[in-house]
């Protein structure tokens, strides 16, 4: 089968690679659309300290049918629509039988710990084919469940958000960001965005941002925010940015505020000010990974129409490397996905 593989670091090539095979527990899935995410260029670039040893296909997230199923399944059968649920568990740790991925003590994902979606076809773990729901494409499926999973994570199950408060979403233009506008204002909170380029802004504004902060044009945009809430501050700050970001939004919290934090592609470290958090009693809260148990809550959403996947652009499997570039440029909006014929 064709697969992206990275087997030097910086570099992923389209290569022939065996067929999987599937055990009694598993599901053989025929991929049809693979989103893409940063932890894709991580891998490529050897900077997760606990990656797989290369080779390795990349690709977190993916869509497609199921081409075989093994003896022990009964929760899909051959020819159904799936969507993959990118965190591969135990099974049997007390967080698991909760349903508690992100607690699961041998935590992996696809692309990432084991071989992934880049590819034409992959085996997974019968609990990690989800039956898609109607109506939805496998372009829009595949940049439907790591970003909006990792939003609901970080807004609902993390942040506590409740109906009228108001949230800062920094790097909004992003894949989990535009997810995050999303869901937060169907949540019923006023949504404030920060984006880097002025292209963006019909666009937050379109998918649910109440108010746009070009953060290039006003670096500390903990002041335009305070200026918006009429210098209260916001109640919870989601923040997939990383280190760069952090200081502004502490700053950007009202008195007893939530920031939410997950993703590093502005920095692993930050400096902060210990009296913003102290002195303000801000709540400091990290996010890892999303919950089996949260998805009853958003495959509602995306099922009605509720939650629109935002698409910047879909590239061929070929076109792996173009696709990258396209990922990691300022100028995306949204999902970067690949088709897979």
């Amino acid at each position: 089968m064709k697969a992206g593989v990275v087997r030097r670091l910086g570099a992923v090539e389209i290569d022939d690679v065996p067929r999987p095979t599937v055990g009694d527990g598993e599901v053989l899935v025929r991929l049809r659309a693979a989103g893409l995410n940063r932890a894709d260029v991580i891998v490529r670039d050897g900077l997760f300290p606990e990656q797989q040893p290369l080779p390795i296909i990349l690709g977190v997230e993916g869509a497609g049918e199921v081409a075989e199923v093994g003896s022990a399944v009964t929760t899909v059968k051959e020819g159904q629509r799936v969507v993959l649920l990118p965190m591969v568990v135990c099974e049997s740790c007390a967080a698991c039988l909760s349903g508690v991925d992100s607690g699961c003590r041998d935590l992996r994902f696809f692309g990432e710990h084991t071989d992934g979606t880049y590819a034409e076809y992959l085996a997974v773990p019968a609990r990690n084919a989800i039956p898609a729901p109607e109506g939805m494409s496998y372009t829009e499926l595949a940049a439907s469940m790591l970003a909006y999973l990792t939003a609901w994570h970080m807004l609902v199950t993390r942040g506590g958000l409740r109906r009228g408060e108001t949230v800062v979403v920094v790097g909004a233009g992003s894949g989990v960001g535009s997810a995050a506008v999303q869901l937060a204002g169907v949540l019923g909170a006023r949504v404030i965005a920060t984006t880097g380029t002025e292209d963006k802004r019909d666009k937050l504004l379109r998918i649910g941002a109440r108010d746009i902060v070009n953060y290039r044009q006003i670096p500390d945009f903990s002041e335009a925010v305070r200026a918006l809430t009429g210098g209260a501050g916001a109640d919870l700050v989601h923040n997939s940015a990383g280190g760069a970001t952090i200081q502004q939004s502490i700053h950007a919290l009202r008195r007893g505020g939530r920031l939410i934090g997950m993703g590093s592609h502005s920095g692993r470290l930050a400096e902060i000010d210990l009296f913003s958090l102290y002195r303000n009693e801000i709540d400091f809260r990290g996010a890892h990974a999303a919950d089996s148990r949260e998805l009853p809550g958003l495959l509602p959403m995306l099922a009605e129409g509720t939650l629109h996947p935002i698409i910047d652009s879909t590239f061929t499997l070929d076109d792996v490397a173009a696709a990258q570039e396209r990922l990691v440029s300022p100028d995306r909006f949204g999902k970067v996905v690949l088709t897979i014929d």
